[in-house]
């Protein structure tokens, strides 16, 4: 087991200081299995990747891209279902691409690329970009999502859940050369066998039949030309090459999409759609649809904006892959075109801001959209964003909880009502009862717990906090964490014997050391 555990580690080793982790909620949308994602800023120890083989809950998932924006290994996410795999694995080596896949969680396919020593990014997401757009899966997740990352702003970018988790006994295998599951061991041959080296993948060239009067437009022009035109996409098609060829023979372009027609749709469109398009054409310039199917799915963008009559002044930058860091003042992260930009929430929101974000941070100025449309993109990103939990500790709360601790014990222990007004605590024994309730919300027990309580003054605690610049939480907020979180409250209590009650404040609390204490003999009036 141990070798086999240092094995898969050494395949999947990524970025050691954050992981993910994903909480099905057992539901499915669109066939992929919808959940909850979140990192961890914490080291990926070994245990992670024991429990992972073992197959307990839940699995994990690292982040690719490591601090210095290199990677070891890249995937193309398929979430498309159904999915045939023979049918992908059989393209693959058709190819002869040196790739391997797996079965996701939710029956889709990981299409990894695995290298010998780390490689930038940024050359890992140009060949799977390509790659993808060869296999018919240009519109799909291409991981590392980032070609760099932000670490000094303790950015950790995004995660991807690993196969084999249970190990042989799992639903993540990977697949042989004949499209049928292998064992883990299986797998680690596979590794062997593609795992590649920085140079033979610079030198990778895709097989394709070349077009040759195409080569200066958008490449899906010519895959689709080249693998045969699907019959539902032939209207699409046509018009995308109108665009292209109203482009490059502005005084013949209606007779190409006529030649185009005949010599690439099998079967052609009749001369009515034809004219249709033509006509269409003749009243305005329009730019290409790239969105649309059947050319999204052999997208190749970043080879597209380079050409004569490729997407140029039209292309739209790929925002994406939203990353949230909780906190008070919530900071995010997003994809622009592969750059890692952070921004507030208020630049998140409004766009005005968040071109002008764009601007200062990474050189560029996204097309301004509508504002419904902006909207409506903004809440696309919100469902799929991924949760960095910060720790609790950094928090204001976490601060606050700190702060009170080290005063109820550095202050000293008070043993008379003047001890108490100089703002040391007073810790005593204190019933609390615990309701429990059946599933309509109805109390059916109560049960009585004894606890060490700690009393103290409010505006001591407040003269503290002063002390220690704490800030952030105004008394209203604090009184309330106090009684919410902590389970704490204020009451009256009797300190000296024959005193007057005394208006304190309380928290259950646990001291540092388990020494017995002199508690004298008080009386606690009804709280308020």
């Amino acid at each position: 087991m141990e070798q086999r555990v240092e094995k898969f580690k050494k395949i999947f080793y990524g970025l050691d200081r954050a992981y993910g982790r994903y909480k099905s909620d057992g539901e499915k949308i669109n066939g992929k299995a919808s959940g909850k994602a979140f990192i961890l800023k914490e080291d990926v120890v070994d245990q992670l990747w024991i429990d992972h083989l073992e197959g307990k809950d839940p699995s994990l998932g690292i982040i690719p891209i490591r601090d210095d924006s290199t990677c070891t290994w890249g995937c193309i996410d398929i979430d498309t279902y159904p999915l045939d795999h023979k049918i992908i694995i059989k393209k693959i080596r058709e190819l002869e691409l040196p790739l391997v896949m797996c079965r996701s969680k939710s029956g889709g396919a990981h299409v990894f690329l695995f290298l010998q020593t780390p490689v930038k990014a940024k050359l890992v997401r140009e060949k799977l970009m390509e790659w993808a757009g060869e296999l018919g899966y240009a519109n799909c997740e291409i991981f590392p999502k980032q070609i760099e990352i932000k670490a000094d702003r303790g950015d950790t970018g995004n995660f991807l859940n690993l196969p084999y988790h249970g190990g042989d006994d799992t639903t993540r295998y990977g697949f042989s050369d004949d499209g049928n599951g292998v064992s883990l061991d299986i797998f680690f041959s596979l590794y062997d066998t593609y795992c590649t080296s920085e140079v033979d993948l610079k030198e990778i060239k895709v097989k394709r039949k070349e077009i040759p009067e195409l080569n200066d437009g958008p490449p899906c022009l010519a895959t689709l030309m080249a693998q045969g035109i699907p019959q539902g996409g032939r209207d699409n098609t046509l018009y995308q090459y109108a665009v292209y060829a109203k482009k490059k023979w502005p005084d013949e372009w209606q007779t190409k999409i006529d030649q185009f027609n005949h010599k690439y749709m099998d079967p052609p469109l009749d001369s009515r759609q034809v004219q249709k398009t033509i006509n269409q054409h003749e009243k305005k310039d329009y730019q290409y649809k790239c969105k649309d199917q059947p050319m999204c799915a052999v997208c190749s963008s970043l080879q597209c904006r380079g050409r004569q009559y490729g997407i140029g002044e039209s292309f739209e930058h790929q925002i994406g892959d939203l990353t949230k860091f909780e906190s008070d003042d919530s900071q995010w992260f997003i994809n622009i075109d592969g750059k890692r930009i952070k921004l507030s929430t208020e630049e998140l929101y409004d766009q005005h801001k968040f071109r002008k974000a764009c601007m200062n941070n990474i050189n560029i100025l996204p097309n301004m959209m509508r504002p419904q449309d902006w909207t409506q993109r903004l809440q696309g990103l919100l469902t799929t964003v991924e949760v960095i939990q910060m720790p609790h500790e950094i928090r204001k709360e976490g601060r606050f909880e700190a702060l009170l601790e080290r005063f109820l014990e550095d202050q000293g222990e008070a043993m008379s009502e003047h001890e108490v007004d100089i703002g040391k605590a007073l810790f005593k024994d204190k019933e609390y009862k615990e309701q429990i309730k059946n599933k309509n919300g109805h109390v059916i027990e109560t049960k009585k717990h004894m606890k060490m309580t700690a009393y103290f003054r409010m505006d001591k605690l407040q003269e503290f906090l002063d002390k220690k610049r704490f800030k952030e939480m105004n008394p209203t907020e604090m009184n309330a964490h106090i009684r919410n979180t902590l389970g704490g409250g204020d009451a009256r209590i009797r300190i000296d014997p024959g005193s007057k009650p005394k208006y304190v404040w309380f928290v259950p609390w646990q001291k540092k050391d388990d020494k017995s204490l002199d508690i004298p003999n008080m009386e606690e009036e009804t709280p308020f």
